[in-house]
């Protein structure tokens, strides 16, 4: 008996949802169905954009948001990731 090995996938890019924004703030709503903690998310301010990568029990995700903004906080609640973000002015 061989157990099952699943090769790593390349990661996959999730679909923004909705970006919002908000008098002193922006909203970002990222799809990212298959992750279920926080835990398994990593956000990193890179420059001019912010990076995310997260892994879901089948899936990974990756994507760049092209934005100089800073991360005020992030959660997630049923597969959406919302990233608010802060404003220049």
């Amino acid at each position: 008996f061989i157990p099952f090995i699943q090769k790593e996938r390349d990661p996959e890019e999730p679909k923004t949802k909705s970006v919002r924004r908000l008098s002193k703030k922006v909203i970002y709503e990222i799809e990212i169905p298959e992750v279920k903690s926080v835990d398994d998310i990593a956000i990193s301010q890179i420059q001019n954009s912010i990076e995310i990568k997260a892994i879901g029990k089948t899936k990974s995700y990756f994507k760049i948001l092209p934005v100089g903004l800073p991360v005020l906080k992030f959660e997630l609640e049923k597969g959406i990731l919302s990233l608010e973000l802060g404003t220049k002015d």
